[in-house]
């Protein structure tokens, strides 16, 4: 064997093991539908996590990992089971007495795609329309089970609190994860990465 086909045969077999590895890693998108940024935002600071996704077990899970990946010397994110308590329910004057107590700027708030109803209160905006500050979604305080190896869609969005607009939102897709602890891992971190890349945190 020559001194180039020794050379070139492990780098060639690495890559297709590569290629291998990614073949079977199963993918995961996100996608931006949202972005209009107050005009004097200057990056949130103070955050407040909010999910509604799965389990009351689930959604802890999530807010602890999100805030985790988003905590740094210059952000304070807090999960809003923290705030409000063990199994809370999502309420606008649930929201309103967490920000005000303590003095949230932002809240990033995350559903399963689709979780809300429109049938349930036909005139109250559902979808990319969904406003957190101006309706109360009680569906939403639902359990909701998400099966494993089933291709599952966060909705993220993040809300001023001074101007109480929309200002940012994603769609995350996660397919064929193990269980429900992996979803949400998978997705905490596509998220976090994503809200960073969008410079939407005080830097």
């Amino acid at each position: 064997m020559s001194l180039t086909t020794r050379t070139i045969l492990p780098a060639i077999m690495t890559t297709l093991a590569l290629l291998a590895s990614c073949a079977s890693a199963p993918p995961s998108t996100v996608i931006r539908t949202h972005y209009n940024p107050d005009p004097d935002m200057d990056g949130f600071r103070n955050v407040v996590v909010v999910s509604v996704t799965g389990t009351y077990r689930s959604r802890e899970q999530f807010e602890r990992t999100l805030v985790a990946a988003l905590s740094s010397e210059k952000i304070s994110a807090t999960a809003y089971f923290t705030v409000i308590g063990r199994n809370p329910q999502l309420t606008r004057a649930n929201l309103h007495n967490a920000i005000r107590n303590r003095g949230f700027d932002a809240v990033i708030f995350t559903r399963l795609k689709g979780q809300e109803q429109k049938e349930l209160a036909p005139l109250r905006p559902v979808g990319p329309g969904l406003d957190l500050f101006g309706y109360d979604y009680a569906e939403l305080n639902r359990d909701v089970g998400m099966q494993e190896a089933q291709a599952i869609t966060f909705v993220t969005e993040i809300y001023s609190t001074t101007s109480q607009n929309k200002v940012w939102a994603i769609e995350s897709l996660s397919i064929d994860k193990a269980s429900a602890a992996e979803v949400v891992s998978d997705q905490a971190a596509m998220i976090g990465a994503q809200i960073k890349i969008d410079k939407l945190l005080a830097r």
